[in-house]
């Protein structure tokens, strides 16, 4: 097996900005051969160097030696722009003097004309898409969108279809348990099939921490979010979806589980089959098809009512459906899904109750106009913040 060849960050910024030096070259040239990941990392970064766009979505998924590479760069980008700054600066400084002294006050007379000022695009904001990381058990980060174009990747017992936006667990035969994490952002979904054929959707801004092969007498995950789960039915290995708020145990079934910490509540939501909840408070509770489970954070008693599943898992195919939802909470799935965030000008705004269904991946703008056709509000979009305010 061919030794690991790593490569110091000075000689890839060096290669970005400068150039190198034919030993340097020679170094580089074996590195990026060694790996066609290594090809397509440095492409990365030389893009968003040449972009001058910010290095916090890039994550490393080569060795661990890369993974803090993405703050050496930050950091370089960050002196290069001080010393164009302070350039600027004396060289505003010495033109000034020549204007005042050379007859600048002559300038500023002539120039009669007004001043034409370009508008400023307005930043679009797009709906959300297949973005994910998967936090491996030993540290390393993966973010699946800055891998190869290539339609699938292969990482310690884990395969990324970009293509088809899917995490594939293919399990172990070994018994020792590993934990890795698929962490969606805020902007984000991603479908993940884990090692016992088990299918989930996640939704935005969700964590799901799960055993890398499904050990014991029992399959158990963490969940912080929301996700759909259709179960791989096991009678002798039950499914435990485990949260801070109690933990749902299946089976085999098909459920949605919606635990946002800053929500204070757990919703379990049965699709088909049968599901039971349990918590610190909470006996063991069964829920049948058509119904959902309600317990709020501090209560010792959950509430359990009949819903319409559509509405419930309306994400997950790929719509909004609100039925007389506050706008409030309206706007907190919009914050998720267009990765935006949300001020309300004034609070009693936030208690307009709407009903309807929307597509998930409509412009943004054309969600917002339809919420100002019902209701006696308009939206101001200012950069990445959308201000609610009275007509």
């Amino acid at each position: 097996m061919d030794k690991k060849i790593n490569i110091s960050w000075d000689i890839l910024v060096k290669k970005v900005r400068w150039g190198l030096t034919p030993e340097e070259e020679s170094a580089f040239r074996e590195w990026l051969a060694q790996d066609k990941s290594h090809e397509v990392y440095f492409e990365r970064v030389r893009k968003v160097w040449d972009a001058d766009e910010p290095t916090s979505s890039l994550k490393s998924n080569l060795s661990k030696v890369m993974t803090r590479f993405d703050a050496y760069v930050e950091k370089e980008k960050e002196l290069r722009r001080r010393r164009i700054m302070r350039n600027v600066y004396r060289y505003a400084a010495c033109l000034l003097v020549v204007l005042t002294v050379g007859g600048g006050m002559w300038f500023f007379s002539q120039n009669d004309e007004s001043v034409k000022v370009e508008p400023k695009m307005a930043q679009e904001i797009l709906p959300g898409g297949n973005r994910a990381i998967i936090l491996l058990a030993d540290g390393e980060k993966v973010d699946v969108e800055w891998l190869a174009d290539s339609s699938r990747y292969k990482v310690d017992g884990v395969e990324v279809t970009t293509e088809e936006g899917k995490i594939r667990y293919m399990g172990k035969s070994n018994t020792k348990v590993e934990y890795n994490t698929i962490m969606i952002p805020r902007g984000g979904e991603y479908q993940v099939e884990l090692s016992d054929g088990t299918k989930v959707w996640l939704n935005a801004e969700t964590q799901l921490r799960i055993p890398t092969t499904f050990v014991g007498t029992e399959r158990r995950v963490f969940l912080k979010g929301e996700a759909y789960f259709d179960v791989t039915k096991n009678d002798k290995q039950p499914f435990i979806v485990e949260t801070d708020l109690g933990e749902v145990k299946v089976y085999g079934t098909q459920f949605n589980v919606k635990f946002y910490p800053e929500e204070r509540e757990i919703k379990a939501t049965l699709v088909e089959g049968n599901i039971g909840f349990r918590s610190e408070q909470v006996a063991e509770l069964k829920i049948k098809p058509g119904y959902q489970l309600r317990l709020a954070e501090g209560a010792k008693k959950p509430e359990v009512k009949p819903v319409k599943i559509y509405n419930e898992i309306a994400w997950k195919n790929r719509m909004f459906c609100f039925e007389s939802e506050r706008l409030e909470s309206i706007m907190v799935k919009l914050e998720r899904w267009y990765n935006v965030d949300v001020v309300f000008e004034d609070p009693a705004l936030k208690n307009f109750k709407f009903s309807g269904n929307l597509n998930r991946y409509d412009n943004i703008d054309k969600i917002l106009h339809f919420f100002e056709e019902v209701f006696d509000v308009k939206f101001v979009v200012d950069g990445n913040t959308i201000k609610v305010m009275r007509k």
